[in-house]
């Protein structure tokens, strides 16, 4: 059977803002997993690049390290795009319903939401363009 549930306007705002909530800590959550593992790879990279690292696997581990970097940092840009794309559906479902009008807001106006996206995209770009600056760089060197 396919009951329909419906939510008070009180239910469904608590919900709104507990989805918000929670899609807002998977980001975070994200970004802090993505940062402690790229920082065991720029440890890792310095490692292998040392003087003392025979070459054959410095110049393997030289490439492989940023590669993973890169791709760990795009898996990760795509899990907080996947995020924002989540809370701009539960924002359209609570702008649809005449109550919004009644509660306090559950998020921010649409610029204010951009500005505040833009650190959650910007460190997994920053670790991107490191990395492939860093590949650059010991292309040359080697």
């Amino acid at each position: 059977m396919n009951k329909e549930i419906y939510l008070s306007d009180k239910e469904f705002y608590e919900y709104t803002v507990h989805q918000i909530e929670r899609e807002q800590d998977l980001v975070n959550t994200r970004i802090s997993w993505t940062l402690t593992f790229e920082g065991f790879l720029f440890a890792a990279i310095a490692i292998a690049v040392r003087k003392d690292t025979p070459t054959a696997i410095g110049e393997l581990f030289g490439y492989i390290i940023p590669l993973i970097g890169i791709a760990v940092a795009m898996l990760s840009l795509v899990g907080i795009y996947a995020a924002a794309l989540s809370k701009d559906t539960i924002k359209q479902r609570w702008t649809q319903r005449s109550a919004h009008k009644l509660y306090p807001p559950t998020f921010g106006s649409r610029k204010i939401s951009a500005l505040g996206r833009i650190t959650s995209y910007g460190i997994p770009i920053v670790l991107i363009v490191s990395w492939f600056l860093l590949l650059i760089c010991l292309s040359f060197a080697a």
